[in-house]
């Protein structure tokens, strides 16, 4: 059996997408992608063994009316390659994660007649996958209700999450041998400057900080000025531009201060990691913040607006739970409570009864 997956654009959408073909591949299904040339998706595709297929495309919201008019160029385009992709390969099934590349490729399953089925990442759903979801025959959502109107065919699985990640999941979280505080900070791939002087200057307020241990994750911008910062604090610390080995680093953490991007919110539920979430305020749809908001009504995260107003507050919070363990073990339980290690396993078992439904 063949199947096609859509993914592209960024790792929030890519990573998902390669757990779950990987889960198909494993059971014997070859797998096909369909996204940009010398992309994320494109990489993955070398490495998995994935037959690639690449297309081009481009967003359409915010952008000035050159773009825009690119944009609909790009889309009309990526629906005739993909009608001629996929009468070529004739997949049983065409999977998308949603994103702007995958309106193309979804619409175009629709004219051939191949079943579609698409998966949402965040508390959100997505403009592509708002449209796609009426040609789906399953839609699957990363958190509850991201589609806001009753759809019969939804589905609430979760984030599919890297196996690099969920390789630490049974580490115990709650034995901590040392007396240290194990701090972690994201600020993202390319560096947040403004959860960066937030952070900063909360930790200047935060009194006692001589068991603490901090690794603070920025993009190269910034990378000089929280190193002199943290040697000024005359504090234990590693300031990192990019941490490859994140499932060992949330497993030997007591505490993250995270934005709150879907995959951070699912990686911090799967690795049952306390985490104090500073939504970006500017996130479309402001996604972040509802994210945040369901993994704090399960009782695992703290959620604080990202503003200076809340700088004490913020010191505050992190003084409390610097010390308070139980507090952080009631986390830690509220998150093993509510997570789902076999996302991929329910994924694949709901496309298969529905294929063999529908033959």
């Amino acid at each position: 059996m063949k199947a096609l997956f859509v993914a592209g654009g960024t790792g929030g959408h890519v990573y998902p997408a390669l757990e779950v073909a990987r889960e198909f591949k494993n059971s014997g299904v070859q797998i096909y992608w369909i996204g940009k040339e010398n992309s994320l998706e494109h990489e993955f595709s070398k490495i998995e063994g994935f037959r690639f297929e690449p297309i081009k495309s481009s967003g359409f919201r915010k952008k000035n009316l050159i773009e825009k008019i690119l944009s609909v160029f790009y889309l009309i385009t990526s629906f005739i390659n993909s009608i001629i992709i996929l009468l070529k390969i004739k997949p049983r099934f065409i999977f998308c994660f949603g994103g702007y590349l995958s309106l193309g490729p979804g619409f175009a399953s629709f004219m051939v007649r191949v079943p579609l089925f698409i998966h949402e990442q965040n508390s959100v759903a997505g403009t592509a996958n708002k449209l796609l979801a009426n040609l789906a025959t399953e839609v699957f959502e990363g958190f509850p209700k991201s589609f806001k109107r009753n759809l019969e065919n939804v589905n609430f699985v979760g984030n599919p999450v890297r196996q690099e990640i969920t390789s630490f999941t049974h580490t115990n979280k709650a034995e901590n041998p040392t007396n240290k505080f194990k701090l972690l900070i994201l600020g993202g791939s390319q560096g947040s400057t403004q959860l960066n002087s937030l952070v900063m200057d909360s930790l200047s307020e935060v009194k006692d900080k001589k068991n603490w241990e901090i690794v603070h994750q920025t993009g190269k911008a910034d990378r000089e000025e929280l190193n002199n910062f943290y040697k000024d604090l005359n504090i234990n610390f590693k300031v990192e531009s990019f941490i490859k080995n994140m499932g060992e680093v949330y497993s030997n953490c007591d505490l993250v201060i995270s934005r709150a991007g879907a995959m951070t919110v699912s990686e911090l539920l799967i690795t049952h990691t306390p985490s104090i979430l500073l939504p970006l305020p500017w996130a479309t749809d402001d996604h972040q913040t509802l994210n945040a908001k369901y993994l704090e009504s399960l009782g695992a995260a703290r959620v604080l607006e990202s503003d200076n107003k809340n700088i004490s507050k913020l010191a505050s919070l992190l003084t409390r739970l610097s010390v308070n363990k139980e507090e952080r073990l009631s986390m830690i339980n509220s998150a093993k409570l509510a997570d789902n290690q076999e996302v991929t396993k329910v994924i694949l078992k709901k496309i298969n009864e529905s294929i063999k439904k529908d033959t």
